[in-house]
């Protein structure tokens, strides 16, 4: 996740679990900045508690067909209610993937880099609509 200085682009309110369908949900996300996540260059922002909330969307793929299901009217939060998760270099963020965020445009004149890792239970049933797919020749299959 690269936001480069002046141009980074803002990211609104969504869900990690809209991308990573399972039943149950289970997809916990794993945010390690790379760099110094300050407002200024566009730290994740988040709705305390929002995480026992619904899900609202699930984006779906079929081949090369996609689209935005909606599934809840709760509407997103507003920013006002917003906590900046401002993070140091090295520092790691965890979450529920019903948790929704966002990250503000970085307008600073240094880059926020970070790395994501968006992790499901192996038990769970993993959806074969979700825009991430693996075919049967990748040798990664969990861990028992």
């Amino acid at each position: 996740m690269f936001k480069q200085p002046g141009i980074g682009g803002e990211v609104r309110w969504h869900q990690d679990a809209t991308f990573f369908d399972s039943t149950p949900i289970s997809v916990t996300t794993f945010w390690f900045a790379l760099e110094d996540a300050t407002i200024e260059n566009g730290c994740l922002w988040v709705e305390p508690g929002g995480h026992r909330g619904p899900l609202r969307e699930r984006f779906l793929r079929d081949d090369d067909a996609i689209a935005m299901e909606k599934l809840d009217s709760t509407p997103w939060p507003d920013d006002s209610t917003a906590v900046p998760l401002a993070a140091k270099a090295g520092d790691l963020v965890c979450f529920h993937g019903l948790l929704p965020h966002y990250s503000a445009p970085n307008r600073s004149a240094v880059s926020r880099h970070a790395f994501t890792l968006h992790v499901t239970d192996a038990r769970t049933a993993y959806s074969p609509r979700n825009w991430i797919q693996r075919d049967a020749d990748f040798p990664v299959r969990g861990f028992d």
